[in-house]
């Protein structure tokens, strides 16, 4: 989801109500998506470790964005998804982590999951992986491997859309979308909207996936 912070100085607003802007239209587009499409997962990058490098006042506002959104999403208790946050954590204040638990625990039992990426990496998911897995002394094979990865119980993604201009993953999924279809917009995420991803899904459908075949 990129392109927030640029489309802060095109609108001429302040960070917190653009990315808002950008938290809301995560929601709007996961709403339209379960109800119009066969799909049950949806995996959104919100940030990522190497965003915490920006400044501490940047930072400090997604943390006041993050706040709005899960006090919000509180009181929405008959949605058709469950929210589900993957990443460390621990950059957190533990008043949020336990707002974070409350969120998770609402829908618990809906079959369609709207996962969020926060201080995420995709290396560190590898090399934690690794780490767990010769600890835990089992077998290295591929699922013992998966099993370790914090997308564990996670389908691996069929299609990557990247807006703001940047043809790269930035980190995101590196084992998990080796078979991911990849989509670029230049289009700054709240400008993404649900004609542009239409045209994303109809292109895919069109794409014969033979899987090395």
């Amino acid at each position: 989801m990129d392109g927030n912070m640029r489309w802060s100085k095109l609108k001429k607003l302040n960070y917190f109500d653009s990315y808002l802007a950008g938290a809301k239209n995560l929601l709007n587009l996961s709403e339209y998506i379960f109800k119009n499409y066969n799909i049950s997962y949806i995996s959104a990058f919100a940030l990522s470790k190497n965003n915490l490098k920006r400044s501490p006042k940047l930072i400090s506002t997604l943390k006041d964005v993050l706040e709005y959104f899960l006090n919000s999403e509180q009181k929405d208790k008959k949605k058709n998804y469950q929210v589900i946050f993957k990443g460390d954590k621990s950059f957190l204040k533990s008043y949020l982590i336990k707002k974070i638990d409350k969120l998770e625990n609402l829908n618990i039992n809906r079959s369609k999951k709207l996962f969020i990426y926060i201080n995420y990496s995709g290396q560190d998911d590898i090399l934690e992986a690794c780490k767990k897995l010769i600890k835990s002394k089992k077998r290295v094979n591929y699922n013992n491997f998966i099993d370790n990865l914090v997308t564990k119980n996670v389908p691996f993604p069929d299609m990557l859309i990247r807006t703001g201009g940047y043809k790269r993953i930035s980190d995101f999924m590196l084992f998990q979308s080796s078979f991911s279809e990849l989509m670029f917009t230049d289009k700054l995420w709240p400008n993404f909207k649900k004609v542009d991803l239409d045209k994303f899904i109809q292109n895919y459908n069109k794409i014969d996936r033979k899987f090395g075949h």
